[in-house]
């Protein structure tokens, strides 16, 4: 008889959370960059750092950057914190669910308006 060994599933928690930290982290830099112009400057001038011909593309080069690294560091500290735990997925996944939906509020347009009282 083969005796299965079962995992914790706190890696696999730790990746979808991280994914969410880093789609919200996206969706409130975009909310910053439509509030200020100065923010939206130093959102290119960070994508400038690295991205080539980063003013092509604007400020987006900058939130896609923090978003990289919040999204790196947010999976480095949960793996690490979760790796050996075997989490109860109702709570994670709710977490995740309301993460993407404030998200994808945070880069609607009309919302971003509503949100800044445009």
């Amino acid at each position: 008889m083969v005796e299965t060994i079962r995992k914790p599933n706190g890696p696999a928690v730790a990746a979808l959370l991280s994914a969410m930290i880093g789609i919200l982290i996206l969706g409130a830099i975009n909310v910053g960059t439509e509030a200020s112009s100065s923010f939206s400057t130093s959102m290119l001038e960070v994508g400038k750092v690295w991205i080539p011909n980063a003013q092509g593309i604007g400020p987006y080069s900058g939130k896609e950057t923090i978003m990289v690294v919040g999204w790196l560091l947010s999976w480095v500290a949960l793996h690490l914190a979760l790796r050996r735990k075997d989490v109860n997925l109702k709570t994670p996944t709710a977490m995740f669910v309301i993460g993407l939906v404030l998200a994808t509020l945070f880069v609607y347009t009309p919302f971003i308006d509503l949100l800044l009282g445009k």
